[in-house]
């Protein structure tokens, strides 16, 4: 199976460029997938791996718990994560969460 998606990030703070990503885990008994960028993006800001997973449990008949995880290296030592890499999957999870909304309406 291919999923296709295509996103549009309006307003992050720090300006990505596209990016490939490879789905390199994905679990559907957990609920959980993994993207790791392949070229572009973060990997254009001192960025020399960059993976974002997710998954999803249900918390309520109506309400879903997403845990997120960013796993990078960086060119250079950083003891800090920057906010501005995580602000693309959390854009992604808004894209996400008012797209089922829109649908399951």
């Amino acid at each position: 199976m291919v999923v296709l998606a295509l996103f549009s990030y309006l307003s992050l703070p720090l300006k990505i460029a596209d990016q490939k990503e490879k789905i390199v885990e994905l679990d559907e008994s957990l609920h959980l997938i993994a993207l790791q960028v392949m070229e572009g993006g973060h990997l254009n800001h001192g960025f020399t791996s960059y993976k974002t997973s997710f998954q999803l449990t249900a918390f309520t008949d109506s309400e879903t718990l997403v845990d997120m995880k960013v796993v990078y290296e960086t060119e250079a030592e950083e003891t800090l994560m920057p906010q501005e890499t995580t602000n693309s999957a959390l854009a992604f999870l808004k894209c996400v969460e008012t797209y089922v909304l829109k649908e399951g309406s």
